[in-house]
């Protein structure tokens, strides 16, 4: 194990490590079967227990609570009546124990109905723009003009509503990916959707960004028991869009349609989730409510 290793403990990326010192961590409980390993040249996050030789022979079983990360340095304090370490040490645990509530997550509601709306309005007020075009090409001289006018005004129209639609399908998957922050996913919103635009690596991101997605999703909302009642989603037409987007666009299509409904009705399981620790549920979502 001579690669520098890294630990992605609650939605942050910890590290360099060496091996020896994984070992060590693990040997102290800190890193669990279940937390997520990364090191240069693998293609995607691992747990510990499927990397030889990090956990020992005989594991001992998670404690309950983990230690939150602190700064060496930091004074002993108390938090909830329970009394802190002043020299806390990382705890690395990729997933909280199956009883522990999820975090409560800030996200705004999505629309299937709007991003489908306007995209395949947008296919169709193209198609009548060019069929007035047509149209216009028979007419009288007088009224050639006029009707070529109306034909690029909905042409144009077709074109906007499709580059609107193209913008809520990105609100859409950062939104996903935000639901998903608090459970160590392999990569944030922001970068999720940022990378997207990226000429070339964008390729291969999609297979992160979009195919990782439902992974991610199935593995976290799996884990905490108030996220059992979620929605999943289905790793195959997932797969099945991303193929699609590289090598037959009209698949890609096809597909698109079942891959934002499932978001959208996670999102929204999060969205309108109740809050815990207020004990309400989200309310007030301004604005346009869009994926």
């Amino acid at each position: 194990m001579s690669a520098q290793w890294y630990v992605s403990s609650e939605g942050q990326t910890l590290g360099p490590y060496t091996g020896e010192q994984l070992q060590q961590f693990a040997q102290e409980g800190r890193i669990i079967a279940s937390t997520l390993l990364w090191a240069e040249g693998m293609t995607e996050w691992l747990l510990a227990s499927q990397i030889p030789g990090v956990l020992p022979e005989q594991a001992t079983p998670a404690p309950t609570a983990a230690p939150a990360w602190a700064p060496p340095g930091s004074r002993a304090g108390v938090s909830g009546g329970v009394a802190t370490n002043s020299l806390a040490k990382p705890t690395f645990a990729g997933a909280a124990p199956t009883d522990a509530p999820y975090p409560h997550i800030t996200v705004k509601p999505a629309s299937f109905g709007l991003w489908a709306g306007t995209y395949v309005g947008g296919f169709i007020i193209m198609i009548l723009g060019m069929i007035a075009a047509g149209v216009a090409t028979h007419q009288n001289p007088d009224q050639v003009s006029s009707g070529q006018g109306l034909a690029g005004i909905l042409v144009l129209l077709g074109i906007f509503s499709i580059c609107f639609s193209g913008i809520c399908y990105h609100i859409i998957i950062y939104r996903a990916w935000l639901c998903l922050s608090a459970g160590a996913p392999r990569t944030s919103a922001g970068t999720a959707v940022g990378l997207l635009f990226v000429p070339l690596y964008n390729l291969y991101w999609l297979f992160v960004a979009i195919n990782g997605l439902p992974k991610d999703w199935n593995r976290i909302v799996n884990s905490y028991e108030d996220l059992r009642s979620a929605p999943r989603l289905n790793e195959t037409t997932f797969l099945l869009f991303c193929i699609g987007s590289l090598v037959f666009a009209p698949l890609a299509v096809v597909v698109m349609f079942p891959v934002l409904s499932q978001l959208c009705k996670g999102i929204n399981f999060f969205a309108y989730r109740k809050n815990l620790s207020t004990g309400n549920s989200p309310a007030g979502f301004g604005g346009i409510k869009f994926g």
